[in-house]
């Protein structure tokens, strides 16, 4: 009897031995409405960015950005700001950003993982010869830059300068301060 253990316990112990301890994940809690968590971006994350990004890095001129804006007139609320559905707005060019910006968008490497929000989205489409490349952002900087195709990216100096071209050409602060003081 002992004799058919010896060969049970010689393999168990050859397969322990051959077998190497991996960590593993630490299972993260789940996100409530409204939060954000910040990773590493895998290597794979960080080349679809760059290669999303590519026909816009090599660019010698400043790659122009459009906001998906709603068609119905202007009523100064912050609302009118939220990009609606792509058969109700137009694209409206509201500046252009240097390729040394997205070559620091390139580098990011952290992704942004975000749980439902209310906050508002803006639909961008950056634009350079015959390239388009549609991406997305939200008022709070912690649910990143969403690019097409890609993971979630934090870069909040792309965040910042999308808002700086939102704030020029329809002055968002002041509408923002005015849903806000409701």
């Amino acid at each position: 009897m002992l004799r058919s253990f010896i060969p049970a316990i010689l393999l168990s112990l050859g397969l322990a031995a051959c077998h190497t301890n991996k960590p593993q994940p630490v299972e993260l809690p789940p996100l409530m409405d409204g939060e954000a968590r910040f990773l590493p971006m895998s290597e794979e994350q960080q080349t679809r960015l760059k290669s999303a990004l590519e026909p816009f890095l090599s660019a010698e001129t400043p790659v122009e950005v459009y906001f998906l804006a709603p068609r119905r007139k202007d009523d100064d609320s912050f609302f009118w700001c939220v990009s609606p559905a792509e058969a109700e707005g137009e694209w409206v060019s509201i500046g252009a950003i240097s390729p040394d910006s997205l070559h620091k968008l390139a580098e990011e490497s952290t992704s942004v993982e975000h749980a439902g929000t209310m906050d508002y989205w803006q639909k961008y489409e950056l634009r350079c010869g015959s390239h388009r490349l549609p991406i997305s952002t939200c008022p709070a900087e912690e649910f990143g830059v969403h690019i097409q195709g890609c993971s979630p990216v934090r870069s909040r100096s792309l965040h910042r300068e999308l808002w700086k071209l939102m704030e020029r050409r329809f002055d968002i602060q002041s509408r923002f301060d005015k849903v806000v003081q409701f």
